[in-house]
């Protein structure tokens, strides 16, 4: 065999055993790791996942939400007739425009006299000579005569509009019939309502009852402030689609799309603003600003978001312990303490039992599982 070949069959043998160590190399990489720390110490698997700790540290909060809607109209409200009679007066025609409290209608309704009882002489017994029979045809001329009828006693009752709007069609006409509790006509009101949807949980970063907001429509008027913020059940009542039960209309807050585990919120739009029904908009709500730099943790690090809750203070000695404190101003991401914190202190980032902590384990680690358990 020739020089060359022989160092050709070497040269091939060497890349062999370099390409055969790269292999085992990897392949212990792969499947089991290093056995060793930084210190030489050989690694023994544990099964458990050291917690995450959080510093508190000093900053300023301001608890603005932001919610999205869509401006509605104001539903039609009845105005009823308060006792059965006839429709003897209208004040305000169909069309014309009233005020909350304007006189709209008149009922006459018909009541029975009060029956006077009429004084019962005694007659003394027919004997002779004590019948009153002047005209000598031998009937009493003291016998007791039918009382005429009573006159019709009438009552009237005005009725004012309930709500500022347009007068509607009158269910009846002039001195037609109508009933008590019976609705006689309707007002369509002429003002507007900015209406959104928020979760149950936003719901307390309102606690402080914030009585207005600031709504922005794009491409509309520049962002002004409506009044009389309302949450819930009654806003609900006062805000509602003339859709049929069941229908819904789009970009209302449960519609398609939307969460309907939402609360109904809304706000009054000024008169002076031009807005039409089913405008989309942004509403931004300003709930309170925290006073200064205070303490703060993450929300996810507190049990409780309103007055009292409870942090899990991590100590010298790496065991993290309950620890009661008073709660303030929130972001929705940031919480101030007020009390039982201080700056610098360490806290587990996650409540002990959460989803984010490890699935519900004590201290924030996960269970821990037997050798060679995946």
């Amino acid at each position: 065999m020739s020089k060359t070949a022989v160092r050709r069959v070497l040269f091939k043998s060497f890349w062999a055993v370099i390409g055969l160590v790269i292999a085992v190399s990897l392949f212990k990489l792969a499947f089991t790791g290093s056995t060793q720390d930084a210190d030489g110490a050989p690694l023994t698997p544990t099964g458990k996942i050291p917690p995450e700790e959080v510093v508190a540290e000093k900053g300023t909060i301001s608890n603005a939400l932001t919610v999205d809607g869509t401006i509605v109209i104001d539903k039609p409200v009845s105005a009823t007739s308060s006792v059965t009679g006839v429709l003897a007066h209208r004040f305000a025609e169909t069309g014309s425009k009233v005020k909350k409290g304007d006189k709209l209608f008149q009922v006459r309704a018909e009541e029975e006299p009060a029956e006077v009882a009429e004084p019962v002489e005694e007659l003394a017994e027919d004997e002779p000579g004590n019948v009153d029979d002047a005209n000598g045809d031998g009937d009493r001329d003291d016998a007791p005569v039918e009382p005429p009828a009573p006159k019709p006693v009438y009552h009237w009752y005005t009725v004012v509009a309930p709500a500022t709007g347009i007068v509607g069609n009158y269910a009846a006409d002039l001195m037609g019939e109508v009933t008590e509790d019976g609705v006689v006509v309707s007002i369509r009101p002429t003002t507007f309502h900015a209406v959104g949807a928020i979760s149950p949980l936003d719901r307390y970063r309102l606690a402080s009852n914030p009585d207005r907001a600031t709504v922005t429509i794009e491409s509309g008027p520049k962002p002004f402030t409506c009044t009389d913020l309302s949450i819930g059940d009654a806003a609900s009542e006062t805000i509602t689609s003339d859709e049929p039960e069941g229908e819904m209309m789009e970009g209302e807050p449960g519609a398609e799309g939307d969460s309907s585990a939402g609360a109904r919120i809304s706000c009054l739009v000024p008169e002076k603003v031009t807005v039409f029904d089913g405008l989309t908009m942004t509403m931004a709500i300003d709930a309170g600003k925290s006073d200064g730099d205070v303490v703060t943790i993450p929300v996810t690090a507190v049990t409780g978001l309103v007055g009292d809750g409870t942090v899990w203070v991590v100590g010298e000695d790496g065991v993290p312990a309950e620890q009661p404190v008073k709660l303030g101003v929130t972001d929705g991401k940031l919480v101030e303490v007020t009390s039982g914190l201080k700056a610098g202190d360490s806290v587990l980032r996650y409540v002990p039992g959460s989803k984010e902590s490890g699935g519900g384990m004590d201290d924030g680690m996960t269970e821990e599982m037997p050798a060679g358990e995946m």
